[in-house]
This record gives C-alpha cells, structure tokens and sequence, in this order.
C-alpha cells in the first residue's frame, strides 16, 4: 500500500509537471502531445496507467529547439527543471527529461531514478524521414549505430534512466569493454544524431515521429496520424494526444493494447524506480 501511494504521489507531480510545461509552451505559442504510455493512459484510463511511473510528451521539431532554449533561459517552475545535454552534459541523454528541484525531491522525502535526482517526463522531438525506402533504410541504421555510440557512454555511468533491453546492453557493455568509447565524446555523438534527425523536414516527410524513443523506428508513423492532434481527457485535465490514436498504440503496442495487460513482474520491469 505505501508503495503504492508513493506511485500516486509521483504521478501525481508529473500531472503538475505536465499541467505547468503546457501552460508555458502555450504561452510562447507551442503545444506538446503526450507519446507512448502516456497516449495509452489517456486512451485505456483517462489519464495514467496505474503502473507508469513517469510521462512522456513529444513536440514538433520546429518548436523543440526553441523550447529547449526558453526552458533554460527562464524560470517556468518553482518545482521543476528541463534539463538537456546542450546545456548539461551529464544528462546522458540525447532528449531533455523533466525532473524534480533536487531540493522538493529531498524535502518531499522522494527517491531518486538518476544520478541527477528523480526523472518524471521525457520530452521528444518529432522528426521527419526520407521518403524512399533505400534511403529510409540507410537513415535507420546509421540512426542505430550513433545512438549504440553514445550508449556506450551511459553503460559508465550509475543510476541513469535506461531504455536499453537486456540484449542491447550486452552489446553496449562488449563495446565498453573494447574501449571504444575513447574515440569519441557522447555529446559528439549527439550532434551527429541532431544533424541526422533535422535533415528531413517534417512538411516534406511521408512519415514522421519520435525516432529517438524506445521503440525506435517503430515510432515512425504517417504524417496524418499525427495531424494537429487531439485532446483527451488525462486526470480531469485535457492534453493532445495523435488524431489517429487508434493506430498510432497499435503500432506501437499492438492490436490488442486495449484489451491486454502486462503481468506483476512486467509491470515492475517497466518502473524507473524499483
């Protein structure tokens, strides 16, 4: 039972998080969908899987950057930082993560998920794609072999919040263990992906999304899916989620994601803080 209040109270703050992040991008004429589970949440229980213990949101290429850069330059919360490795290095994250002043977190007597502190929202750009196949396929490989490069660097790294599947970090810790790391700097690494995920602009792409999310090029949907999205209700508040929502969780959950839940051990598996 404490366990679980502990969930409702993370939830809770992220739903404040998310409530204080819409009104600023608002504020300076941006919007955010939610992304992924938090699309699900909103869909399954109107608002967040009983489970989840963070949020996500994604924001069109265009006002990304710029929200990176008014995050950084004002104090949009008394509560809660953006912070990017553009700006923090040590992030260890291609994307910016919403966390908790380090202060609330210890005051709020609240565990940590990060070497930073407690991680409650990850917010990602929404990027274009090439529209042939060859070229497609070309962008997702490389794709794969920058973020493997700058994974690499994570692996050094304790208490990081990880999106790494057991097989992938057998590979990243073989790379580790070769040292291959010590060609390059992991922000190195992230320019390269940044140049490759802004080369294809999103009004000319077929296919758009959250490339840099956990399901990778699973993420990748037709442009109209997205359209200018959708407001559902999330904790007896309203944020958008993709028009075409539907296809958009079967894509990325499967067609049963309605009707399916994961079992006790799987739902811990999904925690960020065991």
């Amino acid at each position: 039972m404490e366990e679980e209040s502990q969930l409702r109270r993370l939830q809770m703050l992220e739903l404040e998080a998310l409530i204080e992040l819409r009104a600023f991008c608002q504020m300076h004429g941006m919007d955010f969908f939610l992304r992924g589970g938090s699309v699900m949440g909103a869909v399954k229980y109107s608002g967040f899987v009983p489970w989840d213990d963070d949020a996500d949101i994604a924001i069109f290429r265009k006002d990304y950057d710029r929200f990176i850069e008014l995050t950084a330059a004002n104090e949009w919360s008394e509560k809660f930082e953006v912070v990017s490795y553009k700006y923090n290095p040590e992030i260890h994250c291609y994307f910016p993560r919403v966390l908790l002043k380090e202060g609330i977190r210890k005051k709020e007597g609240l565990p940590k998920n990060n070497h930073l502190g407690l991680s409650m929202i990850d917010i990602l750009p929404i990027d274009g794609s090439p529209n042939s196949f060859m070229l497609k396929t070309f962008y997702y490989t490389r794709i794969y072999v920058y973020r493997a490069l700058a994974g690499v660097w994570t692996m050094g790294i304790e208490d990081t919040v990880s999106m790494h599947d057991s097989t992938k970090k057998k590979v990243l810790s073989f790379l580790k263990q070769i040292r291959i790391h010590r060609l390059y700097s992991q922000v190195s690494i992230y320019e390269r992906l940044d140049r490759l995920y802004t080369k294809y602009p999103l009004e000319q792409s077929k296919d758009i999304g959250t490339i840099t999310g956990s399901l990778y090029k699973k993420e990748i949907l037709p442009r109209e899916w997205w359209g200018n999205g959708e407001e559902l209700a999330f904790e007896n508040h309203r944020f958008l989620v993709p028009v075409n929502y539907n296809d958009y969780l079967k894509q990325l959950y499967g067609d049963n994601y309605l009707t399916y839940t994961p079992s006790i051990t799987q739902q811990e598996e999904k925690k960020h803080i065991k």
